[in-house]
């Protein structure tokens, strides 16, 4: 058989060939005789050896062992064998598997589809199951002139499609290309990458998710060959004899080839390209002068000059994507950087021996305001490219040069008596079988006081006592009241449309037509306008009546606040002074107003119960879209997006109660413990139901009694009885389940309680549910998970059902939404190298490979021990830490003991893992190993609740880190779930895995800490649980050392205790480096932007004081940056060629024009690579900059340290040091220790009213990355 001209051969990592010449067969199949002409560009030798000008050469990527086997026919295939590329073989022959494991060499034939697996690194901080090597580059079909010459792979695609000779795919997809559509192949991408979510934390990229498929050329010509001017020949691949690694032959050898990339590639066949050591080919010398002429992308390792690993000079190519390894890396990096510290006095200072200095709190440094800085410029570097976003425009030609701005006060009308209009009526009374005293009016709305209909009640009440200041009416109520008297006095406002936003603001086009700008509107009823019809007076020998008040009715105070100039939003462009959020406030709620008439509103967003989703528990998840008016670079623009949550379904109460108590039915409930009510009543909390055996509104749940229904005793005119006796007497209901608890929908203040049956509960409609479990989120992200493409056509869809073209209200306020999404420029970053000891390499799509990398510092782990709480065999446990240790030897982690101490749970029947975990501890305390420093536990399954006991255990009272280990992963043991886990041991053994090779703007050149800081609250429905503050610093001067100080704090946005938590981190900076940090730079999450200004304020001068608790004259400049994931920007590439092969907005992407504040210093930025669904970017925002960094500096930081995430090869959405702080608060969460209840006097659990203990990180973990 013959091979026509090239076409396209593999080669071992851009796949090259030639256009013409004699070899051009693909996969170096050297027995096998090519036809064709003279001089194809053969392989060659990637660092020289023969000049392989057509004939079989060695070729240490494709010959002896290097990245596949003897000659490439199976066997140790070249992408198949230990590569896990698919396992192919150039002459054909059958499908041929690999799975992704280690040793598989799958010999099978023609080209194999290449399978492999993913995996996913758990964002909870222990669970991983990433791929060793999960290539799948596969073969397809055959090379050379049979199909393919790509094959199916995870990351590439279908293989190649036409080339010029006959089908050999000569490019493929190459997932640094996209279609690479100049010379053949290049179908469909598909499979692989990470999964990448902020609030579950799960990876699904393994530990080399890589999967590039056909490896056609970088650019349009493959790997280095095929020049014009007749490519390879004289000089071929150019080896070392040639000097350089990227030219070869002709003219201009390589045209865009690896070498030369830019405009000529090596021009002088490698002269100064990649090179050696040869000439001034790299290496040590000159690192190539100027990479190739033009070519090389600044050469190989950057720099102007040269280089530590070759490069230097040029502009144009691209860089290759590995090179050699940085060797062990220990120490911080600052040794050669700055002075130590030779004062005695300050040295003291900084090692903490001279205390905590007092600062005086009127020190003036603490009174500064900081103002939010302005943009300095934009970014400049990376390639241009244009994006859609889910922004529309909004023109403001009609609109009226004044809006006028109106307060509204709600109140509660006075009680109506017996003799008011609606005449002496019963409707609301008691029972007339209760004799209750007539409720006190005035109560707060959400304990249901105006129409309080206790079904039990003490008759001996307590003394009346002083009435209590009346509480603000729930927001859902204010507007409902404020609808009902735009309607019942509509003549009253003279045909003008107003708006409001359902509490205190209302806007009006024009001003209202009256006199003294202002008007009362009394006896308004938002429940409908008849009024209940008297009721017939008692019965002799009846108890008394108390009257019935009728509807409850409100009174509405409107009058004018202030004038609003439309104006402003010109004035603003020109001028950033000018305050435009009052216009923008009024124009956001007119373009909101009618779609708060129509739909369910939470928040920013709407939703239709039209459409709902049965979810477990008593839940439905519902859709709708979010919306909201931002000002943009000299235009307005309104933001549109998908939105998803879940609302409790109108059922039975039952149907929540179940799932809360893990019971698959009532009858399986009996006594509960005191845990299991206290989380019922957490799952409760809040929650409104009807009464179904009598007509009533909706009552709020405000916990649950301590006895069941036929145990909970009451005193009824002096006759006690259950309340399950109750029912049965006076309803004649008798109780199905009398032995639950009843809920209690009357106050949370003890005595005031109304206890209500919960079979006798219907949940009312429309109620958003905050509780959402594991499975829960599970099942959202498969509901509403959207590619790219469909997600865009989602948003166009939902602007036109929100009919913006005939909303009155915009047209009344001059507004027109446009209906098509806006187009901005982004550009696309570079991705920084990432160093190894033994080599590095360039990510590709945000993911790199650990096959044959070895950690920059391994630990070393000498005593260590095994907990096993799940039913897995010890066999299974034997062969997994064999796995284990054989990996983490490979991967530069030392693992000396390769026979931990085991406890099994079979040997300690009913222990729990707590008691276990102690046990185990003691055991390696008594080894002559030196003191214990992990234990692993094996567990049955990802619970939350035991991971939980687990963590608490290991981090607040053994001090040592923790493994946890899913039992199905054990019986597995892949050699890629091993590697991930040593991924994460050795972090937590204060090693470090890996670092970038370009230096971080300026961390990398005076000593600088990077700070972390998050505020994680409890959701709601957590009840009054506190907040949990973690602040995070950098250690050194790569960006891979971080240490955590975690505290518990009451509900607050800032963090309460960040001076003393600083100041410890600072001071361990200094203990790792030997230096004081002349630069801060504070990344700070979980902050809504209505805060930005209050939290600046109050943390600067948090950092400030911790300067000085160090040291009088310690003041270093700051950078204060905000992290917000919670926003609602999409983008999606204008040409599918700038996206992935998912559609999606590749990593690297930053947006700081177009559709953010010409004023504001922030930008979007993709930071990772999207797995499922629409990528998301992170939204950074610089509030404050005294180290006066350039746009470019502060976008290119952000996105690197994306890199140097410690637990996965992948690049992370947003900045490593908000990610670790995030990830820290969540586990500090697991260190609250819920106390017992204040129960009331009637013995209720009230879910609000649980008390907290936060338990200290053990010392021994304080300096420890015990949070990965």
């Amino acid at each position: 058989m013959s091979y026509s001209g090239g076409g396209g051969g593999y080669g071992d990592q851009r796949g090259y060939g030639s256009r013409g010449g004699d070899h051009g067969r693909g996969y170096d199949d050297p027995n096998r005789p090519g036809s064709g002409g003279s001089g194809s560009g053969g392989y060659g030798d990637q660092r020289g050896g023969y000049d392989q000008r057509g004939q079989q050469g060695y070729d240490q990527r494709g010959g002896y062992d290097q990245r596949g086997g003897y000659d490439q026919r199976g066997g140790y295939d070249q992408r198949g064998g230990y590569d896990q590329r698919g396992g192919y073989d150039s002459r054909g022959g059958d499908y041929g598997r690999s799975s992704s494991g280690y040793d598989e060499y799958s010999r099978g034939g023609g080209g194999s589809y290449g399978s492999g697996s993913r995996g996913y690194e758990s964002g909870r901080g222990d669970y991983s199951s990433g791929g060793y090597d999960d290539r799948s580059r596969g073969g397809s079909y055959g090379s050379g002139g049979g199909y393919g010459g790509s094959g199916y792979d995870d990351r590439g695609g279908y293989g190649g499609s036409s080339s010029h000779a006959g089908y050999g795919g000569s490019s493929g997809y190459d997932s640094r290309g996209g279609y690479d559509q100049s010379r053949g192949g290049g179908n469909y991408g598909s499979g692989g990458g990470g999964y990448d979510d902020r609030s579950r934390g799960y990876s699904d990229g393994g530990y080399d998710d890589r999967s590039r498929g056909g490896y056609g050329g970088r650019d349009d010509r493959g790997y280095g060959g095929g020049a014009s001017a007749g490519g390879g020949g004289d000089r071929g691949y150019g080896g070392r004899d040639d000097r350089g690694y990227g030219g070869g032959g002709g003219d201009r050898g390589g045209d865009r080839g690896y070498g030369g990339g830019g405009d000529r590639g090596g021009d002088r066949g490698g002269d100064r390209g990649y090179g050696r050591r040869d000439d001034r080919g790299g290496g040590d010398r000159r690192g190539g002068d100027r990479g190739g002429d033009r070519g090389g992308d600044r050469g190989y390792g950057g720099g102007r000059g040269g280089g530590r690993f070759g490069g230097g000079g040029g502009r144009g190519g691209g860089r290759g994507e590995s090179g050699p390894g940085v060797g062990t890396v220990t120490g911080s990096g600052y040794e050669s950087i700055g002075d130590p510290v030779a004062d005695p006095r300050i040295q003291d200072e900084w090692t903490g021996r001279a205390g905590v200095r007092d600062v005086n709190a009127e020190d003036p440094d603490l009174q500064q305001e900081f103002l939010i800085c302005r943009r300095p410029g934009l970014g400049r570097g990376g390639k241009s490219v244009q994006m859609q976003v889910n922004y529309f425009g909004v023109s403001l030609d009609s609109a009226p040069p004044e809006i006028f701005k109106y307060h509204v006060d709600v109140e509660r009308s006075p009680d109506l008596a017996a003799d008011s209009k609606y005449g002496p009526s019963g409707a609301d009374q008691k029972d007339e079988t209760m004799g209750d005293e007539p409720k006190q009016e005035g109560k707060d709305e959400k304990e249901n006081k105006e129409d309080k209909d206790v079904e039990m009640s003490d008759v001996s009440a307590p003394p009346k006592r002083e009435r209590r200041p009346e509480r603000p009416l729930p927001r859902s109520l204010v507007r409902n009241v404020i609808n009902a008297a735009l309607r019942q006095y509509e003549a009253e406002f003279g045909g003008i449309r107003v708006v409001h936003d359902g509490m205190s603001a209302m806007y009006a086009p024009a001003v209202l037509p009256w006199d003294s700008h202002a008007k009362t509107f009394v006896d308004v009823n938002p429940d409908g306008p008849s009024p209940t019809p008297p009721q017939p007076p008692p019965a002799a020998g009846d108890a008394p009546r108390r009257p019935f008040r009728g509807p409850r009715t409100f009174v509405v105070k409107i009058k004018m606040a202030e004038t609003i100039s439309t104006n402003s939003l010109k004035d603003y462009y020109s001028n950033p002074d000018v305050n435009v959020m009052p216009v923008l406030q009024a124009l956001d709620v007119a373009a909101r107003h009618l779609g708060a008439q129509r739909l369910i509103t939470v928040g920013r967003n709407f939703f239709s119960m039209k459409k709902t989703f049965p979810l477990k528990g008593g839940k439905e998840l519902c859709w709708g879209y979010h919306q909201a008016i931002r000002v943009a670079d000299r235009k307005l623009l309104m933001n549109v997006d998908q939105a998803a949550t879940v609302f409790y379904a109108p059922k039975e109460l039952m149907e929540l109660v179940l799932p809360a108590l893990n019971a698959r039915s009532a009858n399986d409930i009996r006594a509960l413990s005191e845990r299991d009510a206290r989380n019922l009543a957490r799952a409760l909390r809040k929650i409104e139901v009807v009464p179904t055996h009598r007509k009533d509104r909706k009552r709020a749940i405000f916990g649950i009694s301590a006895q069941p229904a036929n145990q909970t005793i009451q005193s009824i005119k002096g006759e006690s009885m259950s309340v399950a006796d109750y029912f049965s007497k006076r309803y004649n209901i008798y109780l199905r389940y009398p032995h639950l608890p009843l809920v209690n929908v009357g106050s949370k203040r003890a005595g005031k309680e109304n206890w209500l049956p919960i079979e006798l509960c219907e949940v009312a409609p429309g109620q958003r549910c905050a509780n959402i479990n594991e499975l829960d989120t599970a099942e959202i992200i498969r509901q509403t998970s959207q590619p790219p493409r469909a997600r865009q056509e989602t948003i166009i869809d939902q602007v036109r059902q929100a009919g913006f073209e005939n909303d009155p209200y915009l047209a009344a306020f001059g507004m027109k939404v446009e209906q098509r999404l806006e187009v901005t420029e982004a550009r696309v970053m570079d991705p920084p190298d990432v160093q190894y000891a033994n080599v590095s390499e360039r990510p590709s799509g945000g993911q790199w490979n650990l096959r044959d990398k070895r950690f920059v510092e391994g630990a070393t782990m000498r005593n260590w021990g095994v907990v096993i709480s799940a039913n897995v065999g010890e066999r299974d446990v034997q062969g997994f830490i064999r796995n284990l240790v054989d990996m983490a030897g490979k991967s530069g982690l030392t693992i000396e003991d390769s026979n931990p101490h085991m406890i099994h749970m079979d040997q300690y029947r009913g222990a729990q893992v707590e008691e276990l975990m102690k046990m185990c501890f003691k055991e390696l305390e008594a080894r002559n190993r030196g003191p214990p420093q992990l234990i692993m536990v094996i567990k049955q399954d990802k619970s939350v609740g035991s991971y939980s006991d687990i963590k608490r255990m290991s981090d607040t009272v053994l001090g040592i880190p923790s493994q946890c280990i899913v039992s199905q992963n054990v019986r597995s043991a892949k050699p890629q779930y091993c590697a991930n886990v040593c991924l994460k041991i050795n972090m937590k053994l204060s090693g470090k895995n890996s670092i970038l090779r370009e230096p971080l703007p300026l961390v990398s050149t005076a000593p600088t800490i990077i700070i972390g800081a998050d505020v994680e609250h409890p959701r709601s429905g957590m009840g009054s649980r506190p907040s949990i503050a973690s602040v995070v610093a950098s250690l050194d001067r790569y960006s891979a050392k971080y240490v955590a100080r975690v505290a518990a704090q009451k509900a607050s946005s800032d963090i309460q205790l960040l001076p003393h938590m600083l100041r410890d981190l600072f001071l361990a900076f200094y203990q790792s480096t030997n230096r004081k940090p002349e630069h801060v730079i504070y990344y700070r999450d979980g902050v809504s932007e209505g805060q930005y200004f209050d939290i600046l304020q109050t943390e600067m001068r948090a950092l400030r004081k911790a300067f000085k608790m160090i040291s009088e004259n310690y003041n270093p400049p700051v950078t204060f940056i905000i992290v917000n994931k919670r926003h609602h920007m999409r983008a999606f590439p204008n040409n599918p060629r700038d996206a992935d092969r998912k559609g999606n907005v590749v990593p690297g992407t930053v947006i700081d024009t177009g559709i953010v504040d010409s004023h504001r210093f922030d930008f979007f930025l993709y930071g990772h690579s999207g797995i499922q669904g629409t990528s998301v970017p992170c939204h950074y925002t610089v509030l404050h900059d005294e180290n006066k960094m350039s746009a470019e500096d502060v976008q290119r930081l952000t996105y690197h340290l994306g890199y140097t995430f410690a637990r996965c090869t992948r690049s992370v959405s947003f900045a490593t040091p908000a990610y670790y702080a995030h990830l820290a608060a969540a586990r500090a969460r697991f260190f609250l220790n819920e106390g017992s209840d204040g129960a009331s006097t009637v013995g209720s659990f009230n879910s609000s009213s649980s008390n907290f203990d936060f338990t200290e990180l053990h010392n021994d973990l304080k300096n420890c990355m015990f949070f990965i």
